[in-house]
């Protein structure tokens, strides 16, 4: 049986305590904004993970595990918060996500270890299609 939007609200709040971000740094939607902001939708017994702006969906991902839909969300979360510190502490001649992805690891290793494991693995998927390229930051 799926979470409903306030169960999964629930654990959302109980992950960002663990990285020490308050309760509610992540509100949740179940139904499109129109500006990007994600949503999740039920369908078929599955969480759908959304992304749309202004009526055209640029992506979506669908499970059947809360685990999964958890990650989803955390990661865009750590995501955020990893590239506005790397922003503010930009190194000239240096490729941003090299302050960043090791960050991303660590805030999702905080919350679950086998989600640090996981998001490294996105990380070195990203770096195979595109490598670390310091030039383009001179």
């Amino acid at each position: 049986m799926l979470l409903n939007i306030n169960e999964i609200q629930h654990e959302v709040d109980k992950l960002t305590l663990k990285i020490n971000y308050p309760a509610h740094s992540i509100t949740l939607c179940n139904a499109p904004s129109g500006d990007g902001t994600p949503y999740i939708s039920f369908d078929n017994e599955e969480y759908n993970y959304i992304y749309s702006e202004r009526g055209y969906e640029f992506s979506r991902k669908i499970s059947k595990s809360i685990d999964d839909l958890l990650y989803w969300i955390m990661h865009s979360f750590v995501s955020e918060v990893a590239f506005a510190y790397e922003l503010k502490h930009r190194i000239h001649g240096r490729d941003g996500r090299r302050m960043a992805f090791p960050m991303i690891v660590e805030l999702m290793a905080n919350m679950n270890s086998e989600w640090g494991i996981r998001s490294q693995e996105d990380i070195n998927e990203i770096l195979s299609n595109a490598p670390y390229n310091d030039s383009l930051y001179l």
